[in-house]
């Protein structure tokens, strides 16, 4: 059986970008650690978690539908209508007005619960919702289709649909029920209309904008307290929503080309179409997230961070140091050029590793209390402390002039001295056909505890100052020898 991918719409496309701060918090993050990730690494980091990233929906072009041949017929452009307080998309404008009426009333209402009368009439039957129990009234009151609306898509929408909830509508005769229906209805919510909705400034903001030239002089006469204007109010949601569509529609619903939205809010977005389209083009995001990186590119060079390319595939990486090349007979100071030398012939080597592989030490950790109340054995002199902490100092240094390249995970890379032609080529085109000798796994590398932490579930790679430690210099204060 041939598995299916995730959906992908013939109506609309969705793309996503990083969220303003949490692109600040990764950026910040890379750049002072100098390391050097994939791009596909930090696309996988912005997609992963939904408050990561912003949603770009747009409908697609007609005749650009996914597997459609260039005779395909084309798809009619549906218009986006988009929920004013929030930005969510929604397909139709009797979807975008629930919405807001649903999450947003409070802007345009204040509600109050009061006492009205009753209603009048000769009622002998109540309706009741068979699922909820909760008591819907007279199918002979005036109101009754209002009510039996309202409920619906306040308590049942979600579970099955409007002929199967009236199926299971009870009726009962019972004049206990009638009372106890008519009491229910002594009590409504009020629905207040707020005058700042209208667009008029509330009381106390006019008065701050008083200009102090027309303040009358001190007297004994009090001066009267201005009553800030009270709006219509309304004790049916169905006369609130009339009266909302009226006055202020265009801060309810408007059309659009495109929506932007967070993240977080598709879990807002009702059952449809569009949330079908979203969902399916984040899993394929997920699992493959070309489009996602191709949008990352640009902004992180706006940023001023060098992108390359490396192999025959083109793999990005990305780093805040530009890489630099070494040229044949180049020399650097003697602690430098020997570590570089060491890591030019030990390609991949991690900087964890470079105490004991390249000076030749066991351990330089504070040591352990025995067991058995033994002498705990002997820690790192002051000279192999001095050793390691010359290596640090070094190692950031080439990698901050961009000698050296360290990976997310720790690995260290140094290209062999190039001609000044070929350096040139390089530096000119950013895509060197040769690539690493063992491609870097980036973060994927790291969440599996190959001599680094894993990524944590924050914002940005894990690329932190913790994750730094094993080569970062016990002391930025006494820079490492400089270039011969």
């Amino acid at each position: 059986m041939m598995e299916r991918g995730p959906y992908e719409s013939p109506y609309f496309t969705a793309t996503f970008y990083p969220e303003d701060t949490s692109f600040a918090t990764l950026s910040q993050t890379i750049r002072k650690s100098c390391r050097t990730v994939e791009l596909f690494e930090i696309a996988r980091t912005v997609v992963a978690k939904d408050d990561r990233f912003i949603v770009v929906l747009a409908p697609r072009v007609a005749g650009d539908q996914p597997g459609a041949g260039a005779q395909a017929a084309p798809v009619s452009r549906p218009v986006v209508h988009v929920s004013v307080p929030d930005g969510l998309p929604f397909e139709s404008d009797e979807a975008a007005v629930a919405h807001v009426l649903a999450r947003h009333l409070d802007s345009f209402f204040t509600k109050a619960e009061v006492e009205v009368d009753p209603p009048k009439g000769n009622f002998l039957v109540i309706n009741r919702c068979g699922l909820t129990g909760e008591l819907l009234g007279p199918p002979n009151y005036h109101r009754y289709g209002q009510i039996l609306q309202q409920h619906y898509a306040a308590k049942v929408g979600s579970r099955m649909a409007f002929e199967a909830f009236k199926s299971r509508i009870e009726t009962v005769r019972d004049p206990e029920i009638v009372k106890q229906w008519l009491d229910q209805m002594r009590r409504t919510v009020r629905y207040t209309w707020k005058v700042t909705a209208q667009g008029s400034a509330p009381a106390e903001s006019a008065a701050e904008t008083t200009p102090a030239a027309t303040e009358s002089p001190a007297t004994d006469v009090p001066t009267p307290a201005v009553e800030a204007p009270v709006g219509p109010f309304f004790d049916t949601l169905e006369d609130a929503r009339l009266h909302l569509l009226t006055q202020a529609r265009d801060k309810v619903v408007r059309t659009a080309e495109s929506v932007r939205f967070k993240g977080q809010l598709i879990e807002n977005l009702p059952p449809g179409e569009i949330r079908r389209a979203v969902e399916g083009a984040l899993e394929r995001q997920r699992r493959f997230p070309l489009d996602t990186a191709n949008a990352l590119r640009g902004r992180l060079r706006r940023e001023h961070f060098t992108i390359f390319k490396k192999g025959s595939k083109g793999i990005s990486y990305v780093c805040a140091v530009k890489r630099r090349f070494r040229v044949p007979g180049q020399t650097f100071a003697d602690s430098i050029g020997s570590l570089i030398s060491f890591i030019e012939a030990n390609p991949m080597v991690r900087a964890g590793e470079l105490p004991g592989k390249f000076l030749g030490l066991a351990s330089v950790a504070a040591p352990a209390a025995a067991e058995g109340g033994e002498a705990a054995p002997a820690g790192p002199s002051a000279e192999d402390r001095a050793r390691v902490a010359r290596l640090q100092g070094d190692l950031l240094w080439l990698v901050r002039e961009g000698y050296v390249t360290e990976f997310i995970d720790g690995r260290l890379f140094a290209p062999p001295p190039i001609v000044e032609a070929r350096k040139k080529e390089i530096e000119a085109e950013d895509h060197d056909p040769e690539n690493f000798p063992e491609v870097a796994s980036g973060l994927a590398a790291a969440a599996e505890g190959e001599g680094a932490p894993a990524p944590a579930e924050g914002a940005a790679p894990q690329v932190t100052e913790a994750a730094s430690a094993e080569s970062a210099p016990a002391s930025e204060e006494t820079p490492p020898a400089a270039q011969a």
